[in-house]
């Protein structure tokens, strides 16, 4: 089998989206890929695709993320969806497909770029495509029912479970009111400001990504933001999978200041509430700051013994890849891939 590699256009938009549900490890309707690629409000992405007599085989892709490095704003070119056909697995479909995103990102003026790797494409990344592991990101869960606990160590899967219905109320927590977002504002921008140095390299968080990333989005999640007499202190936002036989409810995000113990507990507190229902567990990556880990840690948060994979390449000469372990800050919305 040969195939051709071609940029991804609209008219083949069908194709790549019937690929992705055949091969299974990424699942995007049409509707979420123009959300994700066409809607991003840093730009549009890079998709490549492999193509043998019309049919596309393999796809590959690239989204920008307006990143905070050494806390100067950049671009970051990063992949996101991969997939190949298993007839033509084996045959270099990914690591020319990625070869190019890449010198189209570094074109792009991408200084770097980072992902995590599934167990399928990591060695490809790192044996073949010149990418380095950097420290793996350990994941934090707060269990929510003892016997799921249990069945998850036998290996026996519970139920779907999912989001209860919306509670549009208002909560006073830990001296906070704490209500719904139906959509963020400039407060949130200055918030994201104030915070944003002690994450290291991040993405950045304001109105724009927020409302793109979670508001906007097809799939559900539900955002909350912590108010102390009437300035906002800080947001939240939880979504749903099941993954690993676990119903799990997980913190796709966490804006406060890493000072602010009491605003942490009390999102923390409102997103364990609105998994409960439908969850055995929330899980999280959990921010670097000293006092907000003490916060997850009385919120009955506890580190798990799973860890993301997580890999980066410099793509332009003159980039450094910061390879510190707690030099890097990522949520588990960030890449939806949780």
């Amino acid at each position: 089998m040969s195939f051709a590699t071609v940029r991804y256009s609209p008219e083949r938009r069908a194709d790549l989206v019937a690929l992705l549900a055949r091969v299974g490890t990424t699942q995007l309707s049409d509707e979420e890929f123009r959300w994700w690629f066409d809607r991003n409000p840093a730009g549009e992405g890079i998709v490549s695709l492999a193509v043998d007599d019309g049919e596309v085989v393999g796809v590959a892709a690239m989204s920008y993320f307006r990143t905070a490095l050494d806390g100067t704003e950049t671009r970051l070119a990063i992949p996101v969806n991969v997939a190949t056909d298993p007839r033509y697995r084996g045959q270099g479909v990914f690591s020319t497909l990625e070869r190019e995103n890449e010198s189209a990102a570094a074109d792009a003026g991408s200084p770097l770029t980072v992902t995590f790797p599934n167990a399928a494409s990591h060695p490809i990344f790192v044996t073949r495509l010149g990418w380095t592991d950097l420290p793996r990101l350990r994941l934090w869960a707060r269990p929510l029912r003892a016997g799921a606990v249990v069945r998850y160590l036998l290996g026996r899967p519970g139920g779907t479970g999912g989001l209860g219905a919306p509670d549009s109320s208002s909560r006073i927590l830990r001296g906070l009111e704490v209500q719904p977002v139906e959509r963020f504002g400039p407060d949130l921008d200055a918030l994201g400001r104030r915070v944003g140095p002690a994450y290291g390299h991040h993405f950045v968080r304001d109105a724009a990504y927020f409302n793109w990333r979670y508001l906007d989005s097809p799939r559900e999640y539900r955002c909350f933001a912590a108010h102390r007499t009437g300035e906002l202190a800080g947001v939240v936002v939880v979504g749903h999978t099941f993954k690993h036989g676990v119903s799990a409810g997980f913190l796709a995000d966490l804006v406060a200041a890493p000072e602010d113990y009491e605003t942490t507990r009390a999102l923390l507190m409102r997103a364990v509430d609105e998994v409960r229902a439908g969850a055995d567990a929330l899980v999280l990556l959990p921010p670097p700051a000293r006092v907000q880990r003490k916060a997850l840690l009385a919120s009955g948060f506890v580190p798990t013994n799973k860890r993301l994979r997580f890999i980066g390449k410099t793509l332009r000469d003159g980039a450094r890849l910061d390879e510190r372990g707690h030099a890097w800050y990522f949520t588990l919305g960030d890449f939806d891939f949780f």
